[in-house]
């Protein structure tokens, strides 16, 4: 007996499982046939030159620079061809190449021609990579699989594709097409850079005294070179408490250049640095908790740390002044936190500052000499 409701209860949840699988997205009504490998580029080929309205390429990878006998040259000469008789043409092509600019790219022969011809070319912006290897023939007919517009897709690699036959799925992929250039066309569209210094977001910044004298923050920080997850921390204290709260959205390349990274950089590496920092914050010293979106922004949560604070000037020890080395800016922290418990930093023995703020004697021998310098 038991036997059997055990494998009732399996069969059950298998169905669950199956019927969770075979309907997570949308279902289509569609017909099918399969065109792969030398099939593809004749089957691309007899949509074309029977398209009547409309044909709407979603590409990863088109070749170009090649000769007139290529196969992808004809591909592309049939296309001015459609648009020749009437037939609308539009082209979403990545630009996100490992060989070659999105400037480059766009100067390619190739793409001059069928702009030329009136087709409708949309270079997706370099920021994230549009895998498609889609063509979708009046509204009605798909071609989807692994096949790039290349020779070696078209007369050499065995690649998987799927004719489909769906006005509804078809419509579908146009709009996510069209959603997806609009999206990152907004994004990368250009736009005035504002570095978020720490000056800028506040004068006076509030700092719980742990993070000076615990040696799992600051001492850390500074024992291991880590500036930049320091000085963004730093910029993450101002910004929560310019807006008075812990959990906010933060613009990764704003943010960047206020940490001093070259503007020369596009946004991308830019992003990338950025992201590298918080994830040191998160999992390195569990100072705050991060969430990344699928563009410019991430939400970032400033994580309580108890305890007493003191007050620091922001100018003093801003992120962009790179004059202001590591050691010097743990120095001055320590000096503001001194003040604040009346002591001044001349008036405290070096074996005391080394004990109770975790910096070793040779670093804090430099740093007091830079100060003196500074005095000077």
């Amino acid at each position: 007996m038991k036997s059997k409701v055990a494998l009732i209860i399996f069969i059950s949840t298998l169905t669950i499982m199956v019927e969770g699988f075979c309907f997570a997205g949308e279902v289509y009504d569609a017909k099918v046939s399969d065109v792969s490998d030398r099939e593809y580029e004749q089957a691309v080929i007899n949509l074309i030159d029977n398209a009547k309205e409309s044909i709407v390429v979603g590409m990863y990878y088109i070749t170009t620079k090649v000769d007139t006998n290529n196969p992808v040259k004809l591909l592309l000469n049939d296309l001015v061809e459609a648009e020749d008789r009437g037939v609308e043409v539009r082209l979403y092509i990545n630009t996100k190449l490992p060989d070659m600019s999105c400037d480059e790219l766009k100067a390619e022969d190739e793409f001059r021609v069928l702009k030329d011809a009136g087709c409708e070319l949309y270079f997706i912006p370099p920021g994230r990579r549009l895998h498609d290897k889609l063509v979708i023939v009046d509204k009605r007919y798909l071609l989807e699989g692994s096949a790039n517009w290349s020779v070696s897709a078209l007369k050499n690699n065995f690649e998987s594709v799927t004719l489909i036959e769906s006005p509804e799925l078809a419509k579908d992929k146009i709009d996510r097409l069209e959603t997806i250039y609009k999206i990152q066309s907004k994004k990368h569209s250009i736009k005035e850079r504002s570095p978020l210094y720490l000056s800028s977001i506040a004068k006076d910044l509030e700092i719980k005294n742990i993070l000076v004298t615990n040696k799992k923050y600051f001492p850390k920080m500074l024992t291991v070179h880590d500036r930049r997850a320091m000085d963004l921390y730093l910029i993450l204290l101002a910004y929560s408490q310019k807006l008075e709260k812990n959990n906010f959205f933060l613009n990764l390349e704003d943010v960047g250049l206020g940490l001093g990274m070259p503007e020369s950089w596009d946004n991308e590496a830019v992003r990338r640095q950025v992201i590298r920092s918080l994830r040191t914050l998160k999992h390195g010293y569990h100072l705050i908790k991060v969430e990344f979106n699928h563009d410019a922004d991430a939400r970032v949560e400033i994580l309580p740390v108890k305890g007493e604070s003191f007050i620091i000037k922001t100018n003093i020890i801003d992120s962009y002044n790179k004059d202001v080395p590591q050691r010097l800016k743990s120095l001055l922290l320590i000096k503001a936190f001194l003040e604040k418990e009346g002591k001044d930093l001349n008036s405290v023995s070096q074996k005391e500052l080394v004990r109770r703020f975790h910096i070793s004697e040779r670093t804090l021998d430099k740093v007091l000499a830079e100060i003196g310098k500074q005095q000077q």
